[in-house]
């Protein structure tokens, strides 16, 4: 069934909702009860009986439970009399035990009952009773479908009952009963779908925004195409696209009075929490439409414009518009009252602590710029201009000062525009030969020339050398021209202010003051024009031309170590320490602010431990995080201590010399 929606603020409030609804329902069944036991039972051949709407069980026994019903008839009678009502043909229509009748039927057309005999059980109700009997029957019986609890509440208000006294009658809100008297209006087919389950409850309540049953059944039927099972959300946006919810701000602007008094009708969403109630967007929209072009025409007459224009979006300075219109408003002129009130208001706003004053201050502002602007557009400029009226989603907006461009503004603007691309001075990429020739021959060939430049150079490792050294540099000394054509593909890209930007010493430290100078004595070794080609390094020696390639190479190496997933990646840097025999004292030495600092306790005193300070770990292990981290600098700096995971691991011990080792201690 349809829920009925409280607005309860309280638990115990709903309960008590709740227990009272119960009650009327329960006084209900309670009085229609004590009527049918107040009535007598008639008995009725087959033949006075007949089907009836107003039956509220839409949804009939199957053929197998109509046979079955049948067999226990005959084998024991009829056990529950039926109920009905005397309908105006003189029938006795059945709205409680319309399965029992049909069985009678079956054994009639078996020859076991005759047509005319007198054998069916059945109280006669008044006609105005009989649905509500109907409905309480069979959901006593059997728990009644929505689809028909929705038709029994509409043959109730079809016989002229109000929502409130059907409320009355079954025990029921008058809300739940507007409710399913909305849902009475669906299509016939959406409410046949129902009842077989085709379609949910909630899905009905949504498709009831639709007005007329031709548009829910489109709507259903693009939905199911589309989605197979849409959700409510889904079927709520396609009911609604041609709708607006009266609290947008157009229809606020319209007025509910305006749109009712031009014929537009209201559709209320009976089943949203928030009683949503919508309008005809298009005609929202028109309505909108001319109010605002009637307020332009008031505004072009009662500010003196030439003329005035109004459509839904604002006017914008490209595009279409910027063919026809011209923004041409004046500028302010500020007399010294009103810049003196500005730099005011201006200051008042740097001590604004929230926005809605920061905002009505500006407000102000803009105020005092707008009158300032309106009073330069004198009588005769704006006799000669117009005004743009627009909607900017909230309300109106007006766009003064407005010039419609002649064919004689379009010349001008045309002969201007020339003269300024006259005295433009061009730069044009000079043509090279090969542009004569097809793009992909061009490119075929100079793919020839390079595979014969590169097996010639790979047998002169000295132009080699010079090149690659000659490519480097560019990538590492400033230069103050364009991008050049290289043929050596490689690169290396200075990392140093990253690494500044991340390393305790920063750009004071000792490593980075050292590649600095030596870039600086470098550089000045340079030619003049040096980045134009790299013969120049054919010329230098051995020494020099490694000097510069090996200053190039440092500046690509990366030894930062990342952590992922808790697990720190080993330095990249074991090896090449190796080589060079690195010693990181000569460089770096811990101190109290950057590293000891950012220890725990323990781990200073497993330092001391590693520098073979055991003893004097102890006391240190005693004394606050920032005095220990202070005697630490001071005594392991002193027996030259590192951080075991800063410096490259012990070389292994070869396999000879672990024996020898052995065999010396064994003695």
């Amino acid at each position: 069934m349809v829920a009925i929606n409280t607005t309860a603020k309280t638990p115990a409030k709903s309960n008590r909702a709740k227990k009272s609804a119960a009650k009327i329902v329960q006084s209900t069944e309670q009085k229609l009860v004590q009527m049918l036991a107040d009535t007598p039972v008639q008995i009725f051949p087959y033949s006075r009986l007949s089907r009836t709407d107003l039956n509220t069980r839409i949804i009939p026994h199957t053929d197998q439970e109509v046979e079955e019903m049948a067999d226990s008839i005959e084998a024991m009678g009829i056990l529950q009399n039926l109920i009905g009502a005397e309908l105006p043909d003189g029938t006795i229509g059945i709205v409680g035990g319309e399965g029992r009748r049909r069985g009678t039927g079956i054994l009639v057309l078996r020859g076991v009952l005759d047509a005319e005999t007198p054998f069916v059980p059945v109280k006669v109700l008044p006609v105005e009773m009989a649905v509500a009997a109907s409905m309480i029957e069979n959901g006593r019986r059997k728990n009644m479908h929505p689809a028909e609890q929705i038709i029994g509440f509409r043959t109730l208000e079809q016989e002229g009952k109000t929502a409130s006294q059907i409320g009355a009658l079954m025990g029921y809100h008058p809300r739940h009963v507007q409710r399913c008297l909305k849902l009475a209006n669906l299509a016939p087919s959406l409410l046949d779908a129902l009842a077989r389950g085709n379609i949910s409850l909630e899905q009905c309540e949504v498709l009831t925004l639709a007005d007329t049953h031709e548009r829910q059944e489109q709507v259903w039927k693009e939905a199911v195409e589309k989605w197979r099972d849409p959700s409510e959300q889904t079927l709520r946006k396609m009911v609604t696209d041609d709708k607006m919810a009266i609290s947008h701000p157009m229809f606020a602007y319209v007025g509910e009075e305006t749109y009712t008094a031009a014929g537009g009708t209201l559709t209320a969403d009976l089943f949203s929490d928030k009683d949503s109630t919508f309008a005809d967007a298009a005609m929202v929209k028109s309505l909108l439409a001319g109010k605002l072009t009637v307020l332009a025409a008031r505004l072009q007459q009662e500010q003196g414009w030439g003329w005035s224009e109004f459509r839904m979006t604002e006017l914008s300075g490209s595009g279409e518009d910027r063919e026809q219109y011209r923004f041409a408003m004046p500028e302010p002129l500020l007399t010294e009252e009103e810049q003196q009130r500005i730099n005011e208001l201006e200051d008042a706003i740097e001590g604004c602590a929230a926005y809605d004053d920061e905002y009505e201050l500006q407000q102000q502002i803009d105020d005092i710029h707008c009158e300032a602007t309106y009073r330069e557009a004198t009588p005769e400029f704006r006799a000669a201009h117009g005004i743009w009226v627009s909607w900017d989603g909230d309300s109106f907006k007006v766009q003064p000062g407005i010039r419609r461009l002649t064919d004689e503004d379009r010349a001008a603007e045309e002969q201007v525009r020339q003269e300024r691309e006259n005295n433009v001075i061009r730069h044009t990429t000079p043509d090279i030969p090969a542009d004569a020739y097809p793009a992909t021959l061009v490119k075929a060939m100079s793919a020839e020339r390079t595979l014969a430049v590169q097996a010639e150079l790979a047998g002169r490792p000295d132009v080699s050398v010079a090149l690659l050294t000659w490519t480097l540099c560019l990538g590492l000394f400033e230069r103050s021209y364009g991008k050049r054509s290289e043929p050596l593909k490689a690169s290396v890209s200075s990392n140093q202010y990253h690494l500044a930007s991340l390393a305790p010493s920063g750009e004071e430290g000792k490593a980075l003051t050292a590649l600095n100078a030596q870039k600086k004595a470098i550089q000045a070794t340079l030619p003049e024009n040096w980045h134009l080609d790299f013969t120049w390094l054919l010329s230098w020696s051995a020494e020099q031309v490694n000097t510069l390639l090996g200053f190039c190479a440092a500046h690509g190496i990366d030894g930062l170590q990342e952590r992922l997933y808790n697990h720190t990646a080993v330095s990249s840097l074991d090896g090449l320490e190796a080589a060079l025999d690195f010693d990181l004292r000569k460089w770096w030495q811990p101190d109290a602010e950057s590293y000891f600092g950012k220890l725990k306790i323990a781990q200073i005193g497993k330092a001391y431990e590693e520098a073979g300070l055991s003893a004097r770990a102890g006391e240190v292990v005693k004394l606050k995080r920032r005095d220990a981290a202070k005697a630490a600098e001071q005594d392991l700096n002193a027996q030259g201590w590192l951080p075991d995971w800063m410096v490259r691991p012990a070389p292994a011990v070869q396999a000879d010399e672990t024996t020898e080792t052995h065999t010396d201690h064994a003695a």
